[in-house]
């Protein structure tokens, strides 16, 4: 891409070329002529390059920054980018019988409680009957940051006459009316289903399939189908979810299972909305986190700051490294196998020219690895950086 200056100075020399012109005839009168128009060539430069880029899905913009990512996932995929859902919990209530509790009433997360500090609503007015009261609050915000385990406290966060305002989730009661909440879908994930819907063809039952379906569920990052050992007849589905983590709540396999076996658009013929062959059995499972520890031996500046950009390029790098789906995955892109000297350049990376170390070893499951292939269920999980 030509810069402004670039552009004047390409002008101004082709109009003195052109017209036979010394440096000092009218140099003031083609420098502002040529400045002006310097200026507007990039401007049409810049539009031309996002048009062109926004021609395909591996680099177009969203929507909200003026690109068509957007349309081309209506396009392929019949949806847009996937919002953050709110969680909904029942909750016991302790109180005295006709107490009432408000619609509208706001529940607060404890601070001895995962994710504190949220607050969930009560969205219809309930009358406590004195024995086994539950009601059902949703959180007021979406995504992971509102995920609440089983028997965690709220805290209500106004004075109620004749309720305990203590009260507490219960997710087994009445669990079909449940929702656990789950992550806004990324850009980037986003991209990859589109390029994904592109590139692997239907075939009425493929690895690819499996894969292609999967997409339809909210919170789903990627899926690794296989066949089941010594059961040629059942299909294994690993899920990895969009959340920190990447184990996938039962609510998320419960959909991987649904859209597997049914297409959720609505607006096709119900003829031509089944997927699942039917000689398939099958078999939704969440992946199995390893956990990889790394030991930096001697290394000179350990600071807070180094530390931290350390252990997020890690983190990073170990999402990358992905089980291989044979027949749903490019060979050129197959990355499924984790080396200590791959890992240690990661370090090195985030290092300046005077901070080293003396040496470096990779943990897998407790035990020193120089490599390790995961497969099936098995993706990487740093549970620890050491520095020795």
């Amino acid at each position: 891409m030509k810069t402004i200056i670039g552009l004047k100075e390409q002008i101004s020399n082709d109009l003195r070329n052109r017209l036979n012109l010394s440096d000092d005839k009218l140099k003031k009168t083609l420098d502002a002529f040529s400045g002006v128009l310097a200026a507007q060539f990039k401007l049409a430069y810049l539009g031309l390059e996002d048009a062109q880029r926004n021609l395909y899905p591996d680099t177009a913009d969203t929507f909200e920054n003026g690109g068509s990512l957007n349309r081309l996932g209506r396009i392929y995929l019949n949806r847009d980018i996937r919002p953050a859902t709110s969680a909904i919990y029942r909750v016991d209530v302790t109180g005295v019988e006709d107490s009432v509790l408000r619609s509208g009433l706001t529940f607060k997360s404890n601070e001895d409680s995962e994710n504190a500090g949220k607050l969930y609503i009560l969205e219809n007015e309930y009358t406590l009957t004195g024995t086994d009261d539950l009601i059902t609050i949703r959180s007021i915000g979406g995504g992971l940051d509102y995920f609440q385990d089983d028997l965690n406290n709220l805290t209500i966060t106004e004075p109620v006459i004749g309720v305990d305002k203590t009260v507490v989730i219960n997710k087994g009661a009445g669990g079909s009316i449940m929702q656990e909440p789950v992550s806004a879908e990324t850009t980037q994930e986003f991209r990859n289903a589109i390029l994904n819907a592109i590139q692997l063809e239907p075939q009425g039952g493929s690895k690819a399939d499996y894969r292609i379906w999967s997409s339809d569920a909210a919170g789903v990052r990627f899926v690794y189908p296989y066949i089941k050992d010594s059961d040629g007849g059942t299909v294994q589905i690993f899920v990895e979810s969009s959340g920190s983590g990447g184990v996938p709540t039962q609510s998320i396999l419960d959909d991987v299972e649904e859209v597997v076996n049914f297409d959720p658009d609505q607006t096709r013929p119900l003829q031509e909305r089944s997927r699942r062959p039917i000689q398939a059995n099958l078999e939704v499972l969440p992946v199995d986190p390893v956990g990889v520890e790394v030991n930096i031996i001697g290394l000179v500046d350990s600071s807070t700051e180094i530390r931290n950009a350390i252990e997020v390029n890690l983190i990073s790098f170990l999402r990358s490294i992905r089980p291989f789906v044979d027949g749903a995955d490019l060979l050129r892109n197959k990355n499924d196998i984790l080396y200590t000297a791959k890992l240690q350049g990661v370090v090195t990376d985030v290092l300046s020219a005077d901070n080293f170390f003396n040496d470096f070893n990779m943990l897998i499951d407790g035990v020193t690895q120089t490599s390790f292939i995961f497969a099936r269920e098995k993706i990487p999980n740093l549970i620890n950086v050491n520095y020795l």
